[in-house]
């Protein structure tokens, strides 16, 4: 169970953000556009390389080399595009790593998509320190300088250097150093050669004592960063380490770019469930389907599961939307986009479906992709772009995602994943992040949480609409509307996301209806001056239907809205009109607007129409005078829909009979327009088009000639014209009539070689978008100075016999009650289909297993205190049980069980022979846990063991198998033939020996205490692997890479290898427990985001943890770990727990991780002291037990600390803490204080109590001690 679809993910127009920077479709089109700059400054460089033979040269400091290309020109874009973005700046001096070292990271950088910028050194001319340059260092997210023997005798690289920490320290950008054949400590302590660069400057007298102490305080601050030290790995090659460092930076930039909410509850368990159907093998192709409701979270899983992949595909494209595109567009338009961005050329011309199929089959053959089908609908859909999985190389990976899981059951389709809604938990987690902007709530908000959570039934768009309605409610007016909420039925989703459009002011609705309608995917702004004019107050109105979750605004600033909720204000505008298409409001389906559109009778209501060109009929004027209220008309089609004779109301006026005043005020209302794939021989006529403030001719096949130019004139309202894709336009029309101009949006028009002057004449002109226009020279400057944005290139103990009249009863659940006895009238109760009962009952009555309805029968009893369970005979007459569960019950005979059990857990079996389950060959969830026999081995005699019985061989539908036992000896060898569809497997047992061949389909692994141990290399699908007391495990076997998790307890573990970090590139958790023996760690995954280490006795070091980007969680407890060390701080990191480490002194200072909620240090009696402040985002503090403690960091600017625990701390100073605000839970005492319980034990402990509920698609994890 994992967090879902939320509506702070921007699905649509995110998906296209993601693209976009992951695929590197870039990479043609930042090509081009160097060649076409390179073209146009060949002379003025060739000049500026004279000039540079005629200086001294480097060695007297006029020029440093601080970034350069040599022979290449391509680093030279900044002189043509200083105001361009930079993902990348290298630093570095030329003659040192230019040829090899720079060359190999820069083309690597290169071709992963990262524009970077490599400056020339041969274009400075001087010492003054370029403007376009400072521009570059300024503009790029990630500086990297490159340290070599020679960098700091180059006074450019050191100016360098002192600009990138001022940015660094000022902006958001970050440095990673390179330390190339230099020591980490000679950069930031200037010794060596860096000591005799700096006694160099200082001879020659060209820099004052100021800017070489800047110089040298550059370097301290950069050295003590924790980035790549080359040096010390001469084997390495230097190819290899340039593919790390682009690694490293592709991370980087994806944190920075992927729009990810900071509310996400619990996404790695679903995301980790399909990458190991995904699988690592390099060529293998695998087509895998997820699917679920819609808004369950599709579509950001299958984002989650790119963006880990995108990094080792060169050919990547994520179609979202397929569905709804499809239907507006067709589905040649999205081959068009597939062949597109896998080929990286502009779009294709392709006009049907067929054509695209071959187009696909013939070019992309021998291309390795990672291609997401996002919310397909059809099979036709899937037939269309993968019809067979060799229409892609080998080794392609290709998920779709659907609502409909009948179209996944093809034969191309290898796997598919079913969405799980929310459990009790998660859904808690989730609602408090809305409702109350933390983790959970406080206790006494917990009986309104809760009632919430149930309303909300699991669905993650409903749990974050409700909590965020709540969360600007009072609190004492939620129980009335908890109430009031309880009458929608749970299951009913639009429904429940009505609530919150019900309590939405009447132009508030009216906009929401519209954005659900037509404005998803436009931008903001744009969408804006749609009501601008009217008393509709749209951005207030569009920021509360943003905080009430109802529509996101993504990092385009474009307008996405959740499938849900869509649908739910769709639903809104049929019921309003009773479901007749002639009297609704808004009209999106182009099929529907089409008969619509034909229709005599007038529509006085329509307000908006999308249709979708009909080239068999054109449109006639009498279409349209049917529409007097139209103010919004979008108009789809695609290339080749057209005829020369096109015109929009050529049977309006035929014989050129020109048009009369009336029809030229045809649709008066009009205020948006948009037009697309128009040819230059089309006509807007009769249309009245003065009010209109949004025209869109996008991908139309106008020129500068076409006669609808004049048409435009009239529009002084003008406020978006949006002519993208326009390829065929040279010359922009003239603008001097559109005087209210504000957005003009060119972009893309390949062949625009000129800009109207009268662009200079708009003075309202804000936004000007030239982006991709490859032979478009100059802009107006006077339009480049007034430009705001340029976007260029119960009691009882018992239950009464009474109540066995309640025969029409299906589900008795008396966990968690004080109930310890059942009536035995319960067998009357005919209907009972399910039966829960909790840890205080302590004997079950036999009429309960006469009732043949049951279905489901679970009995948890107490780890101390066990239920006495008599098995009926009776109960193989029961043809309906499904699931039998008895955890914790003193079972000492079995009877036969009926055949149509799936699930069957048997917790502390008494028996001195092993069960017979031979005929239940429906089983797909098995669990046997034995307790100890008394057959002499508690003596000292030889233990008497036995081996698994053949009728395993008959479980051929296993899913998940756990077996317990001391007694149990060998297994089948071969598990993989006998149980193909094995999907967790847990052995335990000291006599055990484990089968050597494993079915490939295994997710999940538990080994505890057995001699032997199976391959576990060979499992494809493995993401979960615990290792618990294998006697012989003193170092790790070979293990697949997709392992999510690793959880380990072995007292005679050694070692674990030293290239961990490569070998489990994925793994977000590490648990070592109990491992005495254990001395270091190696380098850790950067994908960790759990790290919890106990027991660990002799492990005295960590290492540094910089390189964790992803910790959001540690637990260390018991272990000889002197120091916690962090060069950068861990941005993601929420929780710090610290417990008896006696060796520890001091803690760094924590002021910069941003992300630290809670800090626990527990009996560090040596702790002397912790450095610097804490993080503003602190809200739990707890230190206890560590009597050397005298001082803590001031808490008081912690306005976020809500509670604080000092306890057993004597000789801490609690003057400064007793004076923090009455608001804030703290408590003093010298009581002792303790762990009560591990973070792990909690968690094994949850997950038992959830499995006793029923849920039994979780792994079960119990404490063996």
């Amino acid at each position: 169970m994992a967090w879902k679809d939320l509506p702070y993910l921007a699905a649509a127009a995110f998906a296209a953000i993601w693209f976009r920077l992951f695929s590197r479709g870039g990479d043609q089109a930042r090509s081009m556009e160097r060649s076409a700059k390179r073209r146009q400054g060949e002379q003025a460089r060739s000049m500026e390389r004279s000039a540079k033979r005629r200086r001294t040269g480097e060695n007297d400091g006029t020029a440093g080399g601080a970034s350069s290309t040599g022979a290449s020109t391509e680093g030279q874009e900044v002189v043509a595009s200083s105001g361009y973005d930079y993902e990348v700046f290298l630093s570095f001096r030329g003659p040192d790593t230019r040829a090899g070292f720079t060359d190999f990271l820069y083309t690597s950088l290169k071709d992963a998509g990262i524009h970077t910028f490599r400056d020339d050194e041969e274009l400075r001319v001087g010492e003054k320190f370029a403007p376009e340059l400072l521009q570059a260092i300024k503009q790029s997210k990630i500086l990297i300088p490159i340290f070599s023997k020679g960098y700091a005798s180059s006074p450019w690289c050191l100016k360098e250097l002192v600009q990138m920490v001022e940015c660094q320290e000022n902006g958001r950008q970050k440095i990673i150093p390179i330390f190339y054949d230099v020591a980490p400590s000679e950069v930031r302590y200037q010794t060596g050669g860096y000591k005799e660069a700096f006694r160099s400057h200082e001879n020659k007298k060209r820099y004052d004592e100021k800017t070489m102490q800047d110089w040298k305080d550059a370097l301290n601050t950069v050295g003590a960063i924790h980035g790549w030290d080359l040096h010390n790995e001469t084997n390495r090659r230097e190819g290899e380490f340039a593919k790390e460092v682009t690694e490293k930076v592709f991370r980087e930039l994806k944190k920075a770019h992927l729009l990810v909410s900071n509310r996400l509850v619990n996404v790695d368990n679903q995301v980790g469930k399909i990458m190991a159907m995904i699988g690592a093998q390099p060529t293998e192709t695998r087509i895998i389907g997820i699917h679920g409701m819609g808004g369950i979270g599709k579509t950001t899983i299958a984002k989650i599961i790119c963006d880990r992949l995108s990094s080792n595909f060169k050919d990547c494209c994520f179609l979202s939307n397929i569905r709804e595109t499809s239907k507006v567009r067709g589905i040649a338009c999205l081959q068009n986009q597939l062949i597109s961005d896998i080929l990286k050329v502009k779009q294709t011309d392709m006009n049907n479906e067929d054509q695209g199929i071959e187009t696909i089959k013939k070019r992309l053959s021998n291309k390795r992709v990672l291609l997401v089908l996002d919310d397909v609908e059809k099979v036709n859909h899937i037939d269309a772009f993968v019809g067979n999985r060799d229409w892609f190389g080998k080794g392609s990976k290709i998920i779709i995602t659907t609502r409909n899981e009948d179209i996944l059951h093809v034969p191309n389709v290898d796997q598919t994943y079913e969405v799980e809604c929310m459990d009790r938990n998660q859904s808690l987690h989730l609602f408090s992040k809305h409702a109350f902007r933390r983790d959970y709530p406080l206790d006494e908000d917990m009986v309104q949480s809760n009632k919430a959570i149930c309303i909300a039934g699991g669905l993650p768009l409903a749990l974050e609409v409700i909590g965020s309605l709540l969360c600007c409610i009072e609190k004492k007016k939620w129980d009335g509307k908890l109430k009031e909420w309880e009458k929608i039925p749970p299951e009913d989703v639009l429904s429940k996301l009505k609530i919150s459009y019900d309590a939405l002011r009447d132009h508030e609705q009216r906009i929401f209806l519209h954005i659900a309608c037509h404005f998803i995917g436009h931008e903001k702004d744009v969408v804006i001056y749609y009501w601008d004019e009217s008393r509709f107050f749209p951005k207030e109105a569009m920021d509360v239907l943003e905080n009430r979750s109802l529509m996101k605004i993504d990092d385009d600033k474009k307008v996405w809205m959740h499938d849900q909720v869509r649908d739910l204000g769709r639903e809104i505008v049929r019921r309003e009109s009773n479901y007749k298409k002639e009297e609704q409001s808004r009209v999106w389906d182009p099929e529907e607007a089409l008969g619509l559109l034909r229709k005599q009778k007038k529509k006085k209501k329509l307000e908006a129409l999308c249709l979708r060109l009909d080239h068999q009929r054109p449109f006639a004027y009498e279409d349209f005078k049917r529409l007097p209220n139209l103010s919004f008309l979008e108009v789809c089609g695609s290339e080749g829909t057209f005829h020369a004779e096109d015109s929009l109301l050529w049977h309006a006026s035929p014989s050129n009979v020109s048009p009369t005043n009336e029809d030229s005020h045809l649709l008066p209302e009009l205020r948006w327009l948009s037009w697309h794939y128009i040819p230059p021989t089309f006509k807007i006529t009769n249309f009245s088009m003065k009010d209109v403030v949004i025209l869109d001719l996008s991908r139309s096949k106008i020129t500068h000639k076409w006669q609808g130019w004049s048409h435009m004139k009239v529009m002084k309202n003008l406020k978006v014209l949006n002519l993208s894709y326009c390829v065929f336009l040279e010359r922009t029309p003239n603008f001097s009539a559109q005087s209210n101009l504000e957005h003009l949006i060119l972009s893309e028009c390949h062949n625009l070689v000129e800009i109207d002057e009268s662009i200079c004449q708009l003075k309202h002109l804000v936004s000007l978008r030239v982006y991709r226009c490859w032979k478009l020279r100059r802009l107006p400057q006077v339009v480049c100075r007034g430009l705001a944005t340029l976007q260029h290139c119960n009691s009882s103990d018992r239950l009464s016999d009474t109540i066995g009249n309640l025969e029409s009863l299906t589900e008795l659940d008396a966990y968690f009650t004080k109930i310890k006895q059942l009536p035995d009238s319960i067998g009357k109760w005919k209907n009972l289909k399910v039966v829960k009962i909790g840890i205080e009952i302590r004997k079950i009555p036999n009429s309960l297993w006469m009732i043949k309805s049951l279905e489901e029968i679970q009995v948890k009893g107490d780890w101390d205190s066990e239920v006495e369970v008599e098995i009926g005979d009776c109960i193989y007459e029961n043809r309906c049980l499904r699931s039998l569960r008895l955890t914790y019950c003193g079972i000492y005979e079995v009877p036969r069980l009926p055949e149509s059990l799936e699930i069957l857990r048997l917790n502390e079996i008494y028996m001195d022979t092993f069960l017979d389950l031979s005929n239940l060959v429906n089983l797909k969830e098995l669990k046997l846990r034995f307790g100890r026999r008394n057959d002499g081995g508690e003596s000292g005699g030889p233990v008497q063991g036995y081996p698994m019985p053949r009728w395993i061989e008959n479980l051929s539908k296993l899913e998940s198998l756990s077996l317990w036992s001391d007694y149990l000896t060998n297994f089948p060898m071969d598990l993989s033939s006998i149980l193909p569809r094995l999907k967790s497997l847990s052995l335990h047992g000291a006599l055990l020996h484990c089968p050597l061949s494993l079915p490939s389909s295994l997710s999940r692994v538990s080994l505890g205490s057995v001699t032997t141990s199976p391959d576990i290399s060979l499992l494809p699908q493995l993401w979960d692997l615990r290792f618990r007391w294998c006697p012989n495990l003193r170092c790790l076997p070979s293990l697949p890479s997709t392992l999510l998790s690793l959880k380990l307890k072995s007292e005679c573990l050694t070692s674990l290898p030293m290239d961990m970090s490569s070998l489990l590139p994925l793994l977000w958790q590490l648990s070592l427990w109990g491992c005495p023996n254990l001395r270091s760690l190696p380098s850790l995954p950067s994908n960790l985001s759990k790290l919890e280490l106990n027991g660990c006795k002799s492990l005295s070091s960590l290492g540094d943890l910089s390189n964790l980007e992803e910790l959001s969680f540690v637990y260390i407890n018991d272990c000889a770990i002197s120091e916690i060390r962090c060069s950068d701080p861990l941005e993601n990191l929420g929780h710090l727990w610290l417990s008896a480490l006696p060796q520890l002194e001091t803690l760094p200072s924590l002021c910069n991780f941003n992300e630290l909620e809670s800090l626990l240090v527990v009996r560090c009696g040596n702790l002397i002291e912790i450095q610097g402040e804490l993080p503003q985002s602190l809200e739990e503090l707890m230190i206890c037990q560590c009597g050397s403690l005298k001082k803590l960091p001031d808490l008081s600017p912690l306005k976020g600390l809500r509670k604080v625990k000092i306890k057993c701390c004597g000789n801490l100073d609690v003057k400064a803490i007793s004076s923090l605000c009455l608001e804030k839970s703290v408590e003093f005492g010298e009581e002792d204080y303790l762990f009560k319980k591990t973070p792990a034990e909690e968690w094994e402990e949850e997950d038992d109590e959830s499995e006793s509920e029923g849920e039994g698609d979780k792994y079960e994890e119990e404490d063996d001690e």
